[in-house]
This record gives C-alpha cells, sequence and structure tokens, in this order.
C-alpha cells in the first residue's frame, strides 16, 4: 500500500478523536498509535505532529460553541493565564526526557477521579454546589494542568473540564465550551514549542486534522444537544479508559 493510502487512514482516527476531545478529552490515544504506527513516527515526533489535529479540531468545536451562545470569555481568560504559564514548561520536559515519564501518576489519578465521580457525580453536576473560593488553589492547579498539557497532551480535555467543574460551578455545556477554547489556546502554545524543535511532521498532522475537524463539530454539536448526561457519561468512561492507558501504555 503506498503512503498516501497510509495517511488516509488518519483521516477516520482524526474523526473519531475529535468527537472524544470535544466531549471529554483522551482522543490522543487514538492518534498517537495511528501516527506511529501507520506512519512510523518516532513518539517525539508524534506527540508534537498530533498537536496539529488537535488545534484544527479544538477551533472547529470552539466555533459550535461560540455560535450556540455558550463561551464564558472571562472564565477563559481568567484560566488561561495560569495554564499558558505551565505549557512551555511541559513541552521542554516532552523535548527532553522519555515519553512514559510521570504517566503511571497520572494514571493513578484519572482512576480515582472516575471513581469518586462514579459515587459522587453532584461534585460535576450539582451546579448549586459552593466551589472552592481559592485563588491561590486555582492557579496552582491550572499552572499544573498546563504542565502536564504541554508533556503529554492526551487527557487534556478531562483535566481542564475537572479544574473549571472544581473551580467553576456552572452547566456542563457551558464548562465544556470554555474547555475547548482554552484547548485551542494552550495547544498552540505547546505546538510553537514542537515546531521550534523541529518535532512536528505537517503533512500528515494536516490530513488527520480534516477528520479532527469533522468530529470537533460533531462532538460540539453533541454535547450542546445531548447537555450534561452525555458530557458526563462520556467523561467517566473516557477517564476509566486513559487511567487505564497511562498505567499500561503497552495494553
Amino acid at each position: 500500500m503506498p503512503d498516501w493510502a497510509w495517511y488516509l487512514l488518519l483521516i477516520p482516527a482524526g474523526f473519531i478523536a475529535g468527537i472524544v476531545n470535544t466531549i471529554a478529552g483522551g482522543g490522543s490515544f487514538l492518534t498517537l498509535p495511528a501516527l506511529m504506527f501507520l506512519c512510523g513516527m518516532d513518539p517525539k515526533i508524534a506527540n508534537g505532529t498530533n498537536r496539529v489535529a488537535i488545534l484544527l479540531s479544538t477551533v472547529s468545536a470552539s466555533a459550535t460553541f461560540h455560535r450556540h451562545g455558550h463561551i464564558d470569555r472571562k472564565l477563559v481568560v481568567r484560566l488561561a493565564l495560569p495554564t499558558l504559564v505551565g505549557v512551555p514548561v511541559g513541552a521542554l520536559l516532552a523535548v527532553y526526557l522519555p515519553a512514559d515519564s510521570f504517566r503511571p501518576i497520572f494514571g493513578v489519578i484519572f482512576l480515582a477521579m472516575a471513581v469518586l465521580l462514579i459515587f459522587k457525580p453532584a461534585l460535576l453536576t450539582n451546579t448549586n454546589r459552593q466551589p472552592p473560593k481559592s485563588r491561590l488553589a486555582e492557579l496552582t492547579l491550572f499552572f499544573a494542568i498546563g504542565i502536564y498539557v504541554g508533556f503529554i497532551q492526551a487527557g487534556m480535555g478531562i483535566l481542564l473540564l475537572l479544574g473549571i467543574s472544581l473551580f467553576h460551578a456552572r452547566e456542563l455545556v457551558g464548562a465544556n465550551a470554555a474547555k475547548n477554547v482554552l484547548g485551542f489556546i494552550l495547544t498552540l502554545t505547546a505546538l510553537s514549542v514542537f515546531a521550534f524543535f523541529g518535532l512536528v511532521e505537517w503533512i500528515p498532522g494536516l490530513i488527520m486534522a480534516i477528520g479532527n475537524m469533522l468530529g470537533g463539530y460533531v462532538g460540539a454539536k453533541l454535547a450542546i444537544k445531548k447537555g450534561t448526561g452525555l458530557i458526563f457519561a462520556f467523561l467517566v468512561v473516557v477517564m476509566i479508559a486513559t487511567g487505564v492507558k497511562l498505567l499500561w501504555p503497552s495494553s
């Protein structure tokens, strides 16, 4: 099979990942293996190239949420600042450290949070609860999320959605809209670092982005139409899958 035929298989992989990333997160666990096995990429180059498709899918999803009036600009700016500080730190760690560094720690965190939400869904879905008031805790959490996003990217949407819901009690569709705008800003920052170090293959990245953009649009429409129930179910399932994948990356 010629190389271009393998590249075309990136489109359906990107489409599915775009839906998963938009509604919850973790779609990179599909697209990263696709880039490595279909295109024969080194893991670090796949990590950088994957950001191209994610960037364009967040554009598609954010535009859809914006057209339906779900984006809180003040919230996005408030959370983007501390998170952006962490992204270059994580991206530089990804350039110089082995790809599996810190994965087991985050795997345990994802699984623990999934179990907690299964037994206490109100922590995420109750818009009348009183969220923590500590700005320092919020800054620290989103700075740490920025480091993770720069380092791994996979699971970015999950962490952003959890962080937003923890400190800003609101309906999950609105939180998801803010998550996707933040995802665009953070991915652009991380992609710039990877591109600077020559760790991006633009052609396969852009081909996969075709699927990602379509998936981002479909995912946003589904999230708006189905609301909190779909987002919560997607989130818990993907958190469990993400935790397992981080703990056992060869599985």
